[in-house]
């Protein structure tokens, strides 16, 4: 395989067309199709389908995309590296957090790296738990804080537990059920949680207490629909304290519901590639979100 055939079917991936792929690319469209069709040779299958309705990727195809960026992020990785070596660190990392990463010690992290390292190009995005792994095994983001259990650990990354936040869940004011006092009594009602029932904490919950989990889940990722929907719906929420205090300074008002049952905390872990494939711009902010998570006096410096 070559670099640029990897690069010609991620391409019509991402564009869904071998007539856009070869104007981001800025190669012939005759160039374009041949690069495809000796990587179909050489691999003894069919990559692509071609029909009136455009360009998709057979499932040798889509098993092969998803390892050509990881190869192709390796690539530029090298090269920052290299280039990092010659000189000032001034490349590109890239971050994956969750919405409810701790606020006060991320930016703590980040205004020292900043300083630090002015030149480095750092971008952050925000989604959802599943969608940061994903990220990661592909290649594109360099590291990220996740509210996943950290026993994943089987995935091949390095996992650092940071941080415990408190939870609870909540309710819209005024809602029949803001009194309940078990979780069978919310049982039948519909949820709101950010991510899966079965990547959630709340899942665990149930599943702890033995009791038989919600058949109506709405997920959403998006924190400010997230609010909207609590406070607008009879679903049951469930919030990081953190992020519901906020929402709460905002004029927003939820009621706590008390449960005799234990809220499960969400744990914010820190996971990384192995160290040697790492960047070291990627080491180094690595090393200032443990330093500002496990350190107390940082912890305190950002509280105050």
């Amino acid at each position: 395989m070559k670099l640029h055939q990897l690069r010609a079917i991620v391409a019509i991936c991402e564009s869904g067309s071998i007539q856009e792929a070869s104007r981001l690319l800025h190669i012939s469209q005759p160039a374009l199709s041949k690069g495809i069709k000796e990587l179909e040779t050489e691999l003894g299958v069919p990559l692509l389908v071609r029909s009136n309705r455009g360009i998709t990727l057979t499932e040798y195809g889509e098993r092969l995309v998803r390892r050509a960026r990881l190869i192709l992020e390796e690539v530029r990785r090298a090269r920052d590296e290299i280039e990092t070596l010659k000189g000032v660190m001034d490349g590109k990392v890239s971050i994956g957090v969750s919405p409810v990463t701790p606020g006060a010690q991320f930016i703590t992290s980040l205004n020292r790296y900043r300083k630090r390292y002015p030149k480095v190009q750092v971008q952050i995005h925000e989604l959802r738990p599943s969608k940061l792994m994903e990220g990661l095994r592909e290649g594109q983001l360099d590291l990220v804080l996740t509210s996943l259990p950290a026993n994943r650990s089987s995935d091949g990354f390095h996992w650092t537990e940071l941080y415990a936040q408190p939870t609870v869940l909540a309710v819209r004011k005024g809602h029949p059920l803001r009194h309940a006092r078990s979780l069978v009594e919310l049982r039948d009602q519909e949820w709101l949680l950010q991510d899966s029932l079965e990547q959630s904490r709340v899942g665990w919950m149930f599943e702890t207490y033995q009791v038989e989990p919600p058949e109506r889940v709405i997920e959403c990722a998006s924190v400010v629909l997230f609010s909207e929907l609590a406070l607008n719906t009879d679903a049951v929420s469930y919030w990081s304290l953190r992020v519901l205090e906020h929402v709460r300074k905002l004029g927003q008002e939820l009621d706590i519901v008390d449960l005799v049952e234990q809220i499960p905390p969400m744990n914010i872990s820190l996971v990384c590639r192995d160290q040697e494939l790492m960047t070291r711009e990627a080491k180094a902010l690595t090393d200032e979100f443990i330093y500002a998570y496990k350190n107390p006096q940082a912890q305190r410096l950002s509280a105050s």
